[in-house]
């Protein structure tokens, strides 16, 4: 591998460190829990706060806000999401979320990093079952994680964050989802067809679960873009064979977030190559994931939604909701 990774000049360069220090992440003093249950809504208008974020998301390609789910917000959340039943997926797919393109790209050796595929796994709580567990008639306002992506706050908010006019996603299962990670699952290493993804932390795992990225690293949503390719044959394919650690070679360009919880996390899934880190203990890592786009009606391709399975109602395998 003889080629450099490329920056796009549509965004700023690579920072070349390992983990953003603890002082760049912005940290919210909460509000009074009995007038913002679930999260610190005043904090989301203070320009000050806007700025930072803007910048962070320029810069570093993440932005964080600490805090920003109450303590009240983390265990109502949590306690919805763990009342459905949750889907074990374990999938082999390429790191977009595809079973490749054979025709634009013919069996290789070594393998295309268009149809390289590697083993993901991982537990989901798609927004199917969260609708069907937790509301009345089909009313979203019933359920406090399908509420909360719909409130126009944190979609006027992240618009502002990311200095473009978003839209909350129209897929069925992949616009609000939760998921957890376990010491037995394999987070894998991917691109997002959605524009821009925000998380907001749950739980925390008693070791690893990083936010591992790659900010910035292709300048379009294209599977054909060649930083994209190179990036993964970088990051996942060298890895693959070498015999030192699982991020040999690339540690020069991988950044990690600690991610605690009530943190909220956002950044452009569809430029910035991520994945979570494995984790280490028995407590799993549980994420609330919303996702939008830059388009209206915005839904994942039949080719992603068939090699996902973020829903129980998608599922090989279902564990009962509190397990």
């Amino acid at each position: 591998y003889s080629q450099q990774l490329r920056t796009p000049s549509l965004h700023p360069p690579l920072l070349r460190k390992e983990r953003i220090p603890r002082s760049l992440l912005h940290k919210m003093s909460p509000d009074d829990p009995s007038k913002s249950p679930l999260v610190n809504w005043s904090q989301l208008e203070r320009p000050e706060i806007i700025q930072q974020c803007q910048q962070s998301l320029q810069t570093n390609g993440v932005t964080t806000i600490c805090n920003f789910v109450t303590s009240s917000g983390i265990c109502n959340l949590k306690k919805e999401i763990l009342s459905c039943p949750c889907n074990e997926s374990t999938q082999h797919y390429t790191c977009y979320q595809d079973q490749g393109d054979y025709q634009t790209y013919p069996p290789s050796a070594p393998e295309h990093p268009r149809n390289y595929k590697i083993r993901s796994s991982a537990s989901f709580v798609g927004r199917k079952s969260l609708q069907s567990c937790t509301t009345t008639h089909g009313d979203d306002d019933d359920c406090e994680c399908i509420s909360l992506y719909n409130d126009d706050r944190i979609l006027n908010f992240l618009s502002m964050v990311a200095s473009r006019t978003l839209h909350r996603s129209k897929d069925d299962n992949g616009s609000v989802y939760s998921y957890r990670i376990e010491s037995h699952h394999n987070p894998p290493w991917h691109f997002d067809e959605s524009h821009y993804t925000a998380i907001l932390y749950l739980q925390s795992s008693e070791g690893g679960g990083e936010f591992e990225f790659v900010p910035w690293c292709r300048k379009t949503r294209s599977v054909d873009d060649e930083d994209g390719h190179n990036v993964i044959r970088e990051v996942v394919m060298k890895s693959k064979n070498s015999t030192t650690r699982d991020t040999d070679g690339a540690e020069n360009i991988i950044q990690q977030i600690q991610p605690e919880e009530g943190m909220l996390l956002f950044f452009s899934g569809v430029h910035t190559f991520h994945r979570a880190a494995k984790v280490t203990g028995s407590m799993a890592r549980i994420g609330l994931v919303f996702t939008f786009s830059e388009e209206e009606d915005f839904c994942n391709s039949e080719n992603v939604k068939e090699s996902n399975e973020w829903d129980p109602v998608d599922s090989t395998k279902i564990i009962c909701g509190n397990e």
